[in-house]
């Protein structure tokens, strides 16, 4: 009910500073949360490659006949 005790132009103010305020602060931790999550993400695909490279490059003397998964 205290709404209806502030002017409109105090409203019109407030929502206008909510809006310059407000919506460029959410965009940014939207923007930094995914670029967060992507960063996590490459992180573990890369853990993942070099993983697998090195276990390609130690077996790679034992296995040198046989075709791959990728071969087949």
């Amino acid at each position: 009910m205290w709404l209806a005790l502030v002017g409109p132009n105090l409203l019109t103010i407030l929502a206008m500073l909510v809006l310059l305020i407000g919506v460029p602060v959410f965009v940014v931790v939207v923007l930094a949360v995914v670029s967060g999550y992507i960063r996590y993400d490459a992180e573990q695909r890369l853990a993942a490659l070099e993983e697998d490279a090195d276990e390609e490059s130690a077996g790679g003397a034992e296995t040198a006949g046989e075709p791959t998964d990728e071969d087949r």
